[in-house]
């Protein structure tokens, strides 16, 4: 087994980083898109301890097991009153992508209590 990505000190995912929707093949490399959460110390002061959120990951296409890049902060993070209070606060857990006329959808658990969808357009 190959530890391709891991927590980092002093960042928003410095606590634990869990795969989120499936790997998308692209031109510039393997993007994934990951979950991630705050740890009590070394972490973004930004950001509330345990806060969870996601972000993006590139890899290499020769070599899906090398790191390209790496986002400095998430793209996604509790912000709304459903993502910040309910059965576990501070929770942007994205899990499902669907590309649909051309819009991706991005379904995600809030607070471990609702679900939500973030969408992006191609353009």
């Amino acid at each position: 087994m190959v530890s391709v990505l891991t927590p980092r000190p002093g960042y928003f995912d410095s606590r634990l980083v869990e795969p989120g929707p499936f790997a998308m093949y692209t031109p510039k490399g393997i993007v994934l898109i990951y979950n991630s959460s705050n740890a009590s110390n070394n972490n973004d002061p930004a950001s509330p301890k345990f806060t969870y959120a996601a972000a993006q990951a590139l890899f290499d296409t020769a070599a899906p097991y090398k790191l390209i890049d790496r986002a400095a902060k998430p793209f996604i993070q509790p912000d709304k009153p459903y993502e910040l209070k309910g059965e576990v606060n501070n929770v942007c857990f994205v899990e499902g992508l669907v590309y649909f006329k051309a819009q991706w959808y991005l379904y995600y658990g809030t607070a471990d209590s609702k679900i939500a969808v973030a969408l992006a357009s191609d353009h």
